[in-house]
């Protein structure tokens, strides 16, 4: 039996499930996949369904649960992060020699979790499943409010990825220090898609060099190259 479980979701995983294998992979621990419906109400195979809601309240992905660790359960893909890194990065390659690094850790994760995943997850269901969903064209002042919020996100990324590039070099341009940490294997794992996902989000990479760069650079790592080939991206 492997040491974890990883809840996602059927088929696609989901991107925020693809952050804790990326950091799974980086600390080789072993994890199997169990995978559930979305939206579904089903007891066994439902993430709306008895059984998930029982270990994740929140009814959504991912959930790890940790059997060498009494089965300790964990949900929410910031909180799951920060509890490998703790726990399980006992050499601290990938965590911070302060306190006032783990703060930087910390506030680029927080700004991932709560400020680009959002509005990119919401951008990309209005322009793409929004008239699926509700038999009517998205409102365009709802497009305009995500659109505008997601390129002001991308800039933000882009000024702290040109100043670590200057600072660290290309190849050690991370977002919070000169080494890969869980803030970017929580962005990369949104970044993926944004090239397959651009033209419907309007998004021009061109006009993002130094995220073009960091995307190319982090998903050429094994543990990106391991996840990404259990995955299908719809």
């Amino acid at each position: 039996m492997a040491q974890f479980t990883l809840y996602i979701l059927e088929n696609s995983w989901g991107l925020n499930p693809i952050k804790i294998g990326i950091f799974l992979e980086e600390l080789g621990l072993d994890y199997e996949l169990k995978g559930l419906e979305l939206n579904s109400t089903d007891k066994e195979k439902g993430v709306k369904g008895e059984n998930y809601l029982a270990i994740s309240p929140n009814g959504r992905t991912p959930t790890l649960v940790d059997h060498k660790n009494n089965d300790f359960t964990v949900w929410e893909s910031g909180a799951i992060l920060q509890y490998l890194q703790n726990k399980y990065d006992t050499s601290n390659k990938y965590g911070s020699k302060s306190v006032e690094e783990q703060a930087i850790i910390d506030e680029w994760l927080f700004f991932q979790v709560t400020g680009h995943s959002p509005v990119q997850g919401n951008l990309y269901f209005a322009k793409n499943s929004w008239k699926k969903t509700y038999g009517e064209d998205p409102p365009q002042n709802v497009i305009a409010r995500f659109s505008t919020e997601l390129h002001r996100v991308l800039n933000v990324y882009e000024k702290q990825l040109e100043k670590q590039a200057q600072k660290n070099g290309d190849d050690n341009a991370w977002l919070a220090l000169d080494h890969p940490t869980i803030a970017d294997f929580s962005a990369l794992a949104w970044f993926s898609i944004l090239p397959l996902r651009a033209e419907v989000l309007e998004v021009d990479l061109a006009k993002y060099p130094f995220i073009s760069k960091y995307i190319a650079h982090g998903t050429q790592r094994p543990s990106f190259e391991a996840v990404r080939k259990q995955i299908i991206f719809k």
